[in-house]
């Protein structure tokens, strides 16, 4: 009797799924997101390497602007290499906070 009333509760506790294909759905978000992990972290180091190359491009380029002479500035080339020179300081070091910031989120997600 007792064994009877049980299979009648285990018959009505049995959960229906209301759509066919929810497994294949979840289990194909999960993956989506591991791509996309993936991805994220590639573009993260691409970032960097380009970040780095650009970096030593400019510590190569600044020194042969420096030494130039250019005839249509004549004397007055100094102030404009001067603001050049902050302007590329303020880009690498909003760019390098931005990357850092970055990676440092998403290393602890």
């Amino acid at each position: 009797m007792e064994e009877i009333d049980f299979k009648d509760l285990m018959k009505k506790s049995k959960l229906e799924i209301q759509f066919p294909d929810f497994e294949e759905n979840v289990m194909e978000s999960i993956k989506e997101k591991e791509a996309s992990e993936k991805s994220l972290w590639k573009n993260i180091r691409w970032s960097w390497f380009f970040f780095l190359v650009g970096l030593l491009l400019g510590m190569i380029a600044m020194p042969i602007l420096t030494d130039s002479k250019l005839p249509y500035f004549n004397d007055q080339f100094s102030p404009v290499l001067l603001v050049i020179e902050i302007i590329i300081i303020f880009l690498l070091a909003s760019q390098f906070d931005n990357l850092l910031r970055i990676t440092l989120k998403h290393k602890k997600d």
